[in-house]
């Protein structure tokens, strides 16, 4: 769970390059006299697009998009990555990027991770960095086309939720746009913490708690969607189940690590790995007939048992089944049935 950041203020202040020790990102208070009623509108409506983006349960990876899409309204960049902090860890993640991920200090450590957006998830302060021919010293950055840096902490009740990384190559981040961000930090951070609960649950119903893999009601319902697929259009999927004689005792967890590490690593993203349940393995190649996907999983298979081999006292068996497409009409169950009756015909 991420950590509690150490203070909040109600508005971010700047920092000099390298010299992180501004306020926090705290909530949001009312624009200043003057900025007039089209900034206060405009504010309004990016709020309101914040709410329905949390309300609209996207895929998380395109509302992750979208969001880092919203930021750059409320403060325009070249380049920006969202990172978000990972629940058990609370180290930081990215999952959106717009242009090119841009990090400085990325070979320094943190407890949250490695560069200066970790430091800011760590503190719970934002940092911004200047264009360093307005005061003279040298450049901070690496790349000379950089001319300005910001990490900014996305903070929910005192939790880091994320932080944004923004880059520019022509201007620096002014005062009043740094204001405008601070003014509009809760509603972002609000938007993001919720997605990060959707997230959260998804993993909660979907994922295998032991391996990390999905779990067989993942791999059912996915499988339904494979099957309206191939209904509707000319496609094709293949399903294979891989079975494997693990004891329980002492060596099973480096087996089941072993073994889900290279079934991952095999998968693409449009693919699908499961465990089943006991000794059961389910993997869903999206779009590749049966031969192809023997040939795939044959080879998870054999480094596997090369690997296990060193870290366990006798060989363990492995049975493995693959069948293609199923037939007009076929259920999920129906095609599990079929995969693991070839399954039971291996001796």
């Amino acid at each position: 769970m991420a950590q509690r950041s150490r203070r909040s203020r109600s508005q971010p202040e700047r920092a000099p390059a390298y010299a992180p020790d501004s306020g926090s990102a705290g909530g949001e208070s009312a624009p200043r006299n003057g900025q007039g009623l089209a900034t206060e509108a405009e504010e309004m409506a990016l709020r309101l697009e914040c709410v329905k983006l949390a309300d609209e349960q996207l895929p998380l990876r395109l509302a992750y998009t979208r969001y880092l899409d919203l930021v750059h309204r409320t403060l325009s960049f070249e380049h920006g990555t969202l990172y978000v902090t990972e629940w058990t860890s609370g180290r930081l993640l990215p999952v959106a990027v717009r242009g090119n991920r841009v990090e400085l200090a990325d070979r320094i450590r943190f407890a949250r991770g490695s560069g200066l957006s970790a430091w800011v998830a760590q503190e719970g302060r934002p940092v911004v960095i200047p264009d360093p021919g307005s005061n003279g010293h040298r450049s901070p950055f690496g790349d000379a086309a950089l001319r300005a840096f910001l990490a900014f902490p996305l903070v929910q009740q005192g939790i880091v939720a994320g932080v944004l990384a923004l880059a520019r190559t022509d201007r620096t981040f002014t005062e009043g746009e740094f204001e405008r961000l601070g003014r509009l930090a809760e509603s972002l951070a609000q938007t993001l913490s919720k997605l990060r609960r959707e997230e959260r649950l998804r993993e909660l119903v979907y994922q295998d708690g032991e391996t990390g893999l999905s779990n067989s009601h993942h791999f059912t319902a996915r499988l339904e969607e494979e099957l309206q697929r191939t209904r509707q259009h000319t496609t094709e999927f293949a399903v294979a189940l891989l079975e494997v004689d693990i004891a329980a005792g002492p060596e099973r967890a480096a087996v089941v690590g072993a073994l889900t590490h290279h079934v991952a690593a095999a998968m693409r993203t449009c693919d699908l790995a499961a465990n089943l349940g006991g000794r059961r393995f389910g993997l869903l190649f999206a779009g590749l007939d049966r031969e192809k996907a023997s040939i795939i999983v044959d080879r998870v298979v054999r480094v596997a048992q090369r690997e296990l081999r060193q870290t366990t006292v006798s060989p363990l068996p492995m049975r493995l089944s693959v069948v293609g497409s199923a037939e007009q009409d076929e259920s999920p169950d129906a095609l599990l049935q079929r995969a693991a009756s070839a399954l039971a015909d291996i001796s």
